[in-house]
C-alpha cells in the first residue's frame, strides 16, 4: 500500500499539543413538530396561517431557524434552537394548550442533538419570509 500524506496532514503533524479539553458548549437541537390538518383545511389556508404567523416565531428566545412544513395529512415545522432548555422552554404546556384549543389536536414533538450544521444555499426566494 502506498500512503499519501496531504499538505494538511503534515500541518496538523507539526502543531503543539493540543490545550487540555474543555467541556463543549451545549449543542443546537433540531425539534420536528407535526400536527394533523385540520378537518376541511385547504393547501391555501394553511399557507397563509404560516404566513401570519412568521412576525410572531422571528421573536421565539433561542430560535435560530423555522422551517414551515405541509404534508398531506399534517403540518408543522423544522426548527433550529440554540439550546434544548430553549426548545423545551417554547414546546412548553401553554405552547401544547395552545396548539389543542386551535387544531383540536396533539402534536407530535421530537428533539434531536445537532453536533453539525451544514447550509450549501441560500433559500430559494419561493419559500424565503417576508418581513
Amino acid at each position: 500500500m502506498i500512503f499519501r500524506l496531504s499538505s494538511a496532514a503534515l500541518f496538523v503533524a507539526a502543531l503543539p499539543a493540543a490545550a487540555p479539553a474543555q467541556t463543549p458548549a451545549e449543542p443546537p437541537v433540531t425539534v420536528v413538530v407535526s400536527i394533523p390538518l385540520p378537518a376541511g383545511a385547504s393547501r391555501p389556508q394553511i399557507e397563509a396561517a404560516i404566513r401570519k404567523a412568521v412576525p410572531d416565531y422571528r421573536k421565539v428566545p433561542g430560535l435560530l431557524r423555522k422551517y414551515f412544513t405541509i404534508g398531506s395529512s399534517d403540518f408543522g415545522g423544522v426548527y433550529l434552537f440554540t439550546t434544548r432548555a430553549a426548545a423545551q422552554s417554547w414546546f412548553g404546556e401553554a405552547w401544547k394548550a395552545r396548539i389543542a384549543a386551535t387544531y383540536h389536536a396533539t402534536a407530535t414533538i421530537t428533539y434531536y442533538d445537532v453536533p453539525v450544521v451544514l447550509d450549501n444555499a441560500p433559500v430559494p426566494a419561493a419559500a424565503q419570509a417576508q418581513p
